[in-house]
């Protein structure tokens, strides 16, 4: 039995949490050159004074904070997960932090443990809330926030709470639908958007992960109740000079659908464009749940790799990442974490948005397949184009998306709602 099923068993909840700080929230972890979290094996554990540890967690100044989302997340898989790691790991810094999950993984949480965030089942939220008086409530993505928000302001009227919205996916099924024309994603969008935008309403304030979002939601909540919090990327490793490096690489979750839809649409119209002038170039297609249709490519040149532990090689190793993207919403993690990584981006205007990239300066950007072709081969050939977008993409990164820059943004946006000091 792990020591997290011998505290749950044998400890009331007032203990369990104060207890697993003891035990988790004081280690000093490595992390990787990719951003990864080590997992290093736990000290010998010693029986702590259980008394003084529910003394200590009462009586500690700094704010109490409660964020719930779907799942435990993978950060290793998908950018929604890695998005809220790094936003828990800022909020550690800031006060002590309770991550619930509606689906709990009790064996896959002790990586949150050692980052100094407790992690508790849903089922115990209300005693949780009610026992901890928790000065702000954060909920992740709009099933959760729709399943939660009354209760919790039922349960303490006093705790503020922040929407975070992930994604508009209002905006994210409207443009599927503009593609598609699937009557279903009309109707679907519809819903979503009512649903958001009333969660919206009824939130002290909303985190938008693009200022695209922001904009949408802005018509029906005022403006200063509106933070952007987008996806967080350390700097990295640049790798290899660009004539060291060859190949096309993409990199996705693919049951998000924008993620399938895009290399699909690549493989059939761009990509064939493009060996009409570099017949021999790779194309890596790395991500879980490619579909039957994807998969079909697979041949000399193109990869379809599945899910890869340590995607750092292929960035430090490829020449140019592609994002076809031709509907979504938020922001695509993935080109932020190639811009971290120093690789130059070809991308669409949907992938531009929500990382606020221009079109020769710090991407390529382009929607047209003839034209997302010229694209890739004028950074795929020419080193001083390559090069002044691999420098100026890094440092739109360095600029605006590291943990420093968007902890400091998650601090500001905590003493807007009053949970810090003043603004």
């Amino acid at each position: 039995m792990n020591i997290k099923d011998q505290i749950g068993k044998i400890l009331p909840l007032g203990v369990k949490l104060p207890l697993k700080r003891l035990l988790f929230g004081t280690l000093n972890l490595g992390r990787s050159r990719s951003s990864k979290l080590t997992t290093t094996a736990l000290p010998p554990v010693t029986t702590p004074d259980l008394a003084l540890a529910t003394e200590t967690a009462n009586r500690e100044p700094r704010p109490q904070i409660i964020v719930f989302d779907d799942r435990v997340p993978t950060p290793d898989r998908d950018a929604g997960s890695a998005r809220i790691v790094n936003i828990l790991k800022s909020l550690a810094r800031i006060g002590n932090t309770v991550f619930v999950p509606m689906k709990s993984l009790p064996e896959s949480e002790e990586f949150l443990w050692r980052a100094g965030i407790e992690t508790a089942n849903v089922v115990d939220y209300v005693r949780l809330m009610k026992n901890r008086h928790f000065r702000v409530a954060i909920l992740s993505r709009p099933e959760v926030a729709k399943g939660l928000l009354r209760s919790i302001r039922r349960t303490d009227p006093k705790t503020k709470i922040i929407f975070d919205m992930v994604d508009a996916h209002f905006i994210r099924l409207g443009r599927e639908h503009e593609i598609t024309g699937n009557q279903k994603l009309a109707r679907e969008a519809r819903r979503s958007r009512d649903r958001e935008l009333g969660l919206a309403r009824a939130s002290d304030q909303v985190w938008c992960a693009s200022e695209a979002d922001k904009k949408a939601v802005a018509t029906v909540v005022a403006e200063e109740r509106l933070v952007v919090i987008p996806t967080i990327h350390a700097l990295q490793d640049r790798g290899k000079p660009p004539e060291e490096r060859e190949g096309l690489l993409f990199i996705g979750q693919f049951r998000h659908r924008p993620n399938s839809d895009a290399v699909s649409y690549f493989l059939r119209e761009v990509y064939p464009l493009i060996k009409q002038r570099l017949p021999s170039v790779t194309f890596n297609v790395v991500g879980s749940g490619a579909s039957p249709e994807i998969e079909a490519f697979n041949s000399s040149t193109v990869r379809v790799m599945g899910y890869v532990p340590d995607i750092t090689p292929l960035l430090q190793n490829a020449r140019v990442f592609v994002a076809p993207l031709r509907f979504g919403a938020g922001v695509n993690g993935k080109i932020g974490e190639a811009m971290s990584y120093g690789v130059p981006v070809v991308t669409t205007s949907i992938g531009a948005e929500g990382i606020g990239l221009t079109s020769g300066e710090n991407a390529m950007v382009a929607d047209d397949p003839e034209e997302f072709a010229n694209c890739v081969l004028r950074v795929y050939e020419d080193l001083e184009l390559w090069n002044r977008l691999a420098e100026s993409g890094y440092q739109h990164i360095e600029n605006h998306f590291t943990p420093q820059v968007v902890g400091q943004r998650i601090e500001h946006a905590l003493k807007q709602l009053g949970v810090l000091g003043s603004a």
